[in-house]
């Protein structure tokens, strides 16, 4: 360990001397100055250096050599400054160093292999591999990538955060010269959407089952024209036990699933990606690749999260629509779903839009800090109990406690209903199935400001006839993907609102072959 804070100790004092030499990955300029976690802390060895390591690891060297240069060398800059070593001398550190930490590594890799041989254990990754794997990522090389995730190796989250740096960096660098879209930039953004949902599968779930219902009666009845009219008549509509899920393929299974961290604070935060507090895809002009691909890539992960916990296909799951949210303590909604107002009323998805068959919210602010109020509330049957009146004595204390601080109309109006209170916190997210077994509400905003994201799916299929009247229809070549991205996502133009309504629309169309490798479609 010594050895390795001396090697990395001397290359931080010569770097700034030849910064471009030493290869230190640092993060993009595309990325707020308040972003201070590095994406990275690895050499990018030259193809030559590689192979002088490859060639000494099997002959054998001398760690000694080297590290007396590195320390002669240190105690020269030390003492003459800035400016006083010679493009060779720092050559020669960068050599020597990458060596000597490569060979640690591999020593590090027989011990480690060795005690796993003993134990008769599987033994651990490759730390050379891994360190190939890091440099590939950030220098995004998707080619290599691939080879080296497909040999078994995995990005873990620090990595993962790197390659999306990598990413804006690249779509960045090709804005400003005016360039096609390299393909790495696709490539790299599947591999980076995989390893999340890994991850998250990996954290903390808290999953409700419950039975799916649908409304019970058909066509205008007296119940159905009161539940059309008024809102507080929404609890009442009989229902019974199915999914609607009018024109798609959903599970038959249905349920509320609680996410504490389904992003963490750096991929939601309003400091990095400022624009998430008002983000839709019908207005990109003027954001940042950095926060559209953030966008997406929350987005997607939602996606992958709805197939894996319905036991869906994934290419049988699209968007259908997704917006940032800002409620507002004292304001009444104007217009849309994404207007401000400081509270929702009672509802269903489904019901809101047929073709909603799962939905999400994730949260981009914390209750008690942000914002107070603002529970997001589902809201069902209460349990009967053998007379077949509404019984109370399942309520939980914090929904009975909950119940108290309300009002007495508010009470009386919720009167029968078992009422189940999620306390938003940033970064955490509810994914659920958006029929009638989640009626939900948003309790008023007493004061400050709550940011979210609401994301519906559908499962409804894309007729093969819309493709065909796209410009550029599938997607087709690794080529064509890249087109897609930059057209439909990041090619910063202005548009007619007409113009973004056929953007919008073609872009959530073709989300699972943009967000899919060609072998995927």
């Amino acid at each position: 360990m010594r050895l390795f804070l001396c090697v990395v100790a001397t290359s931080l004092l010569v770097i700034q001397q030849f910064t471009p030499t030493i290869g230190f990955s640092i993060p993009p300029t595309t990325s707020p100055p308040k972003r201070t976690e590095f994406t990275s802390l690895a050499f990018s060895a030259p193809a030559e250096i590689d192979e002088t390591y490859r060639t000494l690891s099997s002959e054998g060297s001398n760690w000694n050599d080297d590290l007396q240069t590195i320390l002669s060398t240190l105690e020269k800059r030390l003492n003459d400054g800035p400016g006083s070593l010679s493009q060779m001398e720092v050559e020669a550190i960068n050599t020597g160093s990458y060596r000597i930490l490569m060979e640690m590594k591999q020593k590090e890799a027989e011990q480690a292999a060795a005690v796993a041989a003993a134990a008769n254990v599987q033994p651990p990754p490759d730390p050379v591999a891994e360190w190939d794997l890091r440099n590939a990522v950030t220098q995004m090389d998707a080619t290599t990538v691939s080879n080296l995730l497909e040999s078994g190796l995995e990005m873990d989250e620090s990595m993962t955060d790197a390659a999306f740096w990598a990413v804006v960096q690249a779509v960045d660098r090709a804005e400003e010269l005016d360039q096609p879209l390299s393909t790495d930039v696709p490539r790299m953004l599947h591999h980076i959407f995989d390893a999340d949902l890994r991850h998250l599968l990996g954290r903390e779930k808290i999953t409700k089952n419950i039975t799916c219902m649908q409304p019970k009666e058909e066509g205008l009845s007296k119940a159905g024209m009161s539940y059309i009219f008024d809102d507080l008549a929404h609890k009442d509509l009989p229902l019974k036990e199915g999914r609607r899920c009018a024109g798609g393929n959903c599970c038959d299974a249905c349920s509320r699933n609680i996410f504490p961290t389904f992003a963490m604070d750096v991929e939601t935060s309003l400091e990095t990606f400022p624009e998430l507090a008002s983000l839709t895809f019908n207005e990109l002009e003027t954001v940042s690749a950095a926060t559209i691909i953030q966008f997406a890539r929350l987005l997607e992960r939602v996606r992958r999260t709805i197939a894996h916990e319905y036991g869906l296909p994934l290419s049988t799951i699209l968007p259908l629509q997704a917006y940032s949210r800002k409620y507002v303590a004292g304001t009444t909604q104007q217009g849309g779903g994404g207007g401000e107002g400081d509270f929702v009323t009672l509802h269903t998805d489904e019901s809101t839009h047929d073709g909603y068959h799962y939905s999400c919210v994730l949260y981009l602010s914390t209750q008690g800090q942000d914002f107070e109020g603002g529970d997001f509330v589902f809201n069902d049957p209460a349990p009967k109990t053998s007379d077949g009146s509404a019984s109370t004595d399942d309520y939980e204390e914090e929904e009975e406690e909950y119940l108290d601080y309300q009002s007495l109309a508010e009470q009386i109006r919720r009167a029968g209903r078992k009422l189940t209170p999620f306390h938003p916190t940033r970064g955490a997210a509810v994914i659920f199935s958006s029929g009638w077994e989640n009626m939900h509400e948003v309790e008023k905003i007493t004061s400050g400001v709550r940011y979210c994201v609401p994301c519906f799916f559908t499962t409804c299929p894309v007729p093969e006839g819309h493709y065909e009247l796209m410009v550029q229809g599938k997607p087709q070549t690794d080529e064509d993907i890249a087109e897609d991205w930059l057209h439909l996502l990041l090619a910063h133009r202005r548009e007619t609102p007409q113009q973004s309504a056929g953007r919008v629309k073609e872009l959530l169309m073709k989300w699972h072959h943009m967000c899919t490798p060609l072998s995927e479609h």
